[in-house]
């Protein structure tokens, strides 16, 4: 990193470092250091690192499953076949034995403009696949009536037969509140307080119970929601981008966790995870029912190099992109250069690259996939959608159902008679 930009990442405050990186996260790709503590040293390993992360304890006797994620769909295309790849991946999820297919719910932008709504995408993989769930990632359940959402998701889990499951988030960027039902600042400030009280009214609406509401002209109305599910209760998952007290909240709930993570931050995630488990042992539930599922770009292939060729330009692109739009909001990153700014980009990637996405050969990727699972890891949410073009993106899912294959119930039982 040029003395330059040394200069000029050091003239950052630490409020702004740390609205950077959770900016990164709210965006759907991690935070990455941006300093230079780590140099890269030979063979892509950088020096100057911390000791290789350990996890406390081993978990080789578990099993990983594996899910098909979207977000970052480019919704300004003018492509005829928009969802195509969304609907061939489901397809291939289904047949493969993936755990599940999530999509999101984005607004107003460009990148990810493909998911304004989950439930009407739901309702289309819902008749699309036989086995795999249908999953929300994630609900911005501020922006939804109770009613209506339990109305919607009723009817995308009848016509998948009860394969539905939610993650909900609280929401962050203030534009996507034009669609809130209640237009006040003080609600979009307790919006993580609206969302965890929301979720209370959509299980009990989901279970069939009868609640009261009051109408434009003060009359109460006692609503029972239609259509009945079949699958009850509902599968509920909370979206966290590491929040510490989130993580509580779901285990208090008995919630689900959907997360990302950057490798420097293994060690923060085991405690997370471990504390999340003590909760919910705490609340009454068995912690071991419930699972966390995290978050990775992933692009699988049989070389290295040409796989981390294949997703340099998306990767890049979009860190360019979003480094750039907080010129408009970090006075002191306004005076980067576009060298500077390519800088930043590459290393960001390099890093990205070796340490926090399941991107390469599948041998490398297991690696990553045997740490997370030691750490209590349960599931991985394979993002797809980043910009890698279709024919790769259909050979990493050859290659992925592949690595699903080794960590699969299946394989170990074969492992545990060839070692016996």
């Amino acid at each position: 990193m040029t003395s330059s930009l040394q200069d000029r990442w050091a003239a950052l405050s630490p409020a702004q470092r740390e609205l950077l990186a959770r900016r990164f996260k709210e965006q759907g790709l991690e935070a990455v250091p941006l300093d230079d503590r780590r140099q890269s040293g030979q063979g892509g390993r950088p020096t100057g690192a911390e000791p290789a992360f350990v996890p406390k304890r081993s978990r080789r006797e578990e099993t990983m499953d594996f899910s098909l994620f979207f977000f970052s769909g480019d919704g300004s295309t003018e492509e005829g076949q928009k969802y195509r790849l969304l609907l061939e991946s489901a397809a291939y999820a289904d047949e493969h034995g993936f755990a599940a297919v999530w999509t999101p719910e984005r607004h107003f932008e460009d990148f990810g403009g493909l998911y304004p709504n989950p439930s009407v995408l739901s309702a289309a993989l819902a008749v699309l696949t036989r086995r795999v769930e249908i999953r929300a990632g994630s609900v911005v359940l501020p922006l939804h009536h109770p009613i209506r959402f339990t109305e919607e998701w009723a009817v995308v889990d009848n016509l998948s037969g009860g394969r539905v499951s939610v993650a909900f988030a609280t929401g962050w960027h203030p534009a996507d509140f034009l669609l809130a039902p209640v237009q006040t600042p003080e609600y979009y400030a307790d919006r993580k307080g609206e969302m965890l009280r929301a979720i209370g009214e959509v299980r009990r609406l989901w279970n069939g119970e009868t609640l009261e509401y009051t109408d434009a002209a003060g009359a109460v109305h006692a609503v029972r929601t239609l259509p009945r599910p079949v699958r009850a209760p509902l599968d509920v998952w909370i979206a966290t981008n590491g929040s510490t007290e989130t993580y509580r909240e779901a285990g208090r709930i008995g919630a689900h966790i959907l997360t990302g993570i950057t490798g420097s931050k293994f060690a923060e995630l085991e405690e997370k995870i471990a504390m999340y488990r003590e909760t919910l042992r705490e609340s009454g539930y068995d912690p071991d029912s419930r699972k966390v599922a995290l978050m990775l770009h992933t692009c699988l292939g049989e070389s290295n190099e040409v796989v981390k060729s294949k997703v340099a330009a998306p990767l890049k692109a979009y860190l360019k992109t979003f480094i750039s739009q907080q010129r408009n909001i970090l006075n002191d990153y306004a005076t980067l250069s576009e060298a500077d700014l390519e800088v930043i980009v590459s290393r960001a990637f390099e890093l990205y690259y070796e340490e926090s996405g399941l991107l390469g050969t599948p041998d490398k990727c297991a690696k990553l996939v045997e740490t997370l699972r030691d750490i209590g890891v349960n599931e991985i949410a394979c993002l797809i959608d980043f910009g890698v073009d279709h024919a790769a993106v259909r050979e990493s899912l050859e290659h992925l159902s592949g690595l699903k294959e080794r960590f699969s119930i299946k394989e170990k039982r074969i492992q545990d008679e060839i070692d016996s």
